[in-house]
């Protein structure tokens, strides 16, 4: 990938966002879920799920962040970044369309991901080496 301070701005910010989700969900998961309208409290199981999957989002935060920083690591940053959004904005429409609508601060998380995704999209289509 092509070396950009807007690229570099974007996995930075990208980055830190899924950290917060990550480690908030990590480290807090009743209360992160609790303010969606989901409540967690007492089934270890289910804790024991969420927080696998702040561990795996702080993981991937980490990697997105490295490449703002390393041309190494530029190109897969950039791509994870954009797989991640997107995929959990295509995972919430596939369950409102399978479940129904959910609370609105999962709508608007749903906005936020498929936005910094598609932002993603169009700077590595910029920014790729041909």
């Amino acid at each position: 990938m092509k070396k950009s301070k807007v690229l570099s701005a974007y996995l930075t910010l990208s980055g830190l966002l899924l950290t917060v989700i990550g480690g908030s969900t990590l480290l807090m998961p009743v209360v992160v879920k609790a303010s969606s309208g989901i409540d967690l409290a007492g089934n270890i199981n289910l804790l024991n799920d969420v927080r696998g999957g702040g561990a795996l989002l702080l993981a991937l935060a980490l990697t997105t962040l490295i490449g703002a920083f390393s041309n190494l690591m530029r190109f897969t940053s950039t791509l994870l970044s954009v797989i991640l959004f997107l995929s959990i904005g295509i995972g919430r429409i596939f369950s409102i369309v399978a479940d129904g609508m959910p609370v609105e601060s999962l709508i608007k998380a749903t906005v936020v991901e498929f936005v910094v995704g598609s932002i993603g999209i169009a700077l590595f289509l910029i920014y790729k080496e041909k």
